[in-house]
């Protein structure tokens, strides 16, 4: 079952275990979720419900999307990161409208975060256009 600590003890999964945890590197959401309950009650899980708890805890897989950028920079004090992620839709439109409500496009962060790429671009171009008509009158 499971130790002190809320991690799982080196068990084999029963074949019906096995088969819903298919597909699946490890179990770190699971043993993250769980070493937050108490022991008495990590101990009375059962092997279906252990299954039911991994499928809802599982990390979401980004990996499979045609387009997949991520920067990460310092700024700061802090490191930050941008990522940028495309590909065919696969979420339900119940599920978009609710991502709309919960993640707004018009927020103070986003409007802010445009503006500074915004004035990125028009300083690279005064800045190149400045130097390009340096050298031509050379």
């Amino acid at each position: 079952m499971y130790n002190n600590g809320g991690r799982p003890e080196e068990t084999v999964p029963g074949p019906g275990e096995r088969a819903r945890m298919a597909n699946t590197d490890d179990n770190g959401s699971l043993d993250a979720l769980l070493a937050n309950l108490p022991d008495n009650v990590v101990e009375s899980f059962t092997a279906e419900q252990r299954a039911a708890l991994w499928n809802a805890a599982k990390p979401i897989s980004w990996r499979k999307h045609p387009i997949n950028i991520r920067i990460t920079f310092p700024f700061f004090g802090g490191r930050h990161f941008v990522t940028i992620v495309g590909g065919y839709e696969r979420r339900s439109l119940d599920r978009i409208n609710r991502d709309r409500h919960m993640h707004p496009l018009r927020t103070a962060g986003n409007v802010l975060f445009m503006l500074g790429v915004g004035g990125a671009f028009y300083l690279a171009a005064v800045v190149g256009i400045f130097t390009f008509s340096n050298l031509i009158e050379f």
